[in-house]
C-alpha cells in the first residue's frame, strides 16, 4: 500500500502526517508514506487532480483533501483496505 500526504509544509500537513504515522503504529503496518510538501511539487500534483491540501491519497484514491482526518478514520479506512488486499 503507498500513501501519500500532500500539502504546503504547515500545521495542518503535519497533523494529518502524524495522525496517518500513528494509524500505521497502532495497527502494526508498514506502508511506503510519501510526504510531498515542497510548493513546487505541491502545485504540480494540484494541477493533475488536486484541489485543496493537506490530502491523503491512497495507492492512487484520494481519500480528503482540506481537511484532516483523524487517526480513528484513518485506521478504519486502512483495516478495510488491508482486508481487501488479503482477500
Amino acid at each position: 500500500m503507498k500513501i501519500i500526504v500532500v500539502g504546503p509544509d504547515d500545521p495542518f500537513q503535519k497533523r494529518l502526517v502524524q495522525n496517518v504515522l500513528d494509524a500505521l503504529h497502532e495497527l502494526q503496518l508498514e506502508c511506503q508514506l510519501d510526504v510531498i510538501h515542497e510548493m513546487k511539487d505541491v502545485l504540480q500534483f494540484e494541477a493533475r487532480q488536486l484541489l485543496l491540501t493537506p490530502a491523503l491519497i491512497v495507492d492512487n484514491h484520494i481519500l480528503c483533501e482540506g481537511h484532516i482526518w483523524n487517526k480513528k478514520h484513518i485506521k478504519h479506512f486502512l483495516r478495510h483496505a488491508c482486508g481487501k488486499n488479503a482477500a
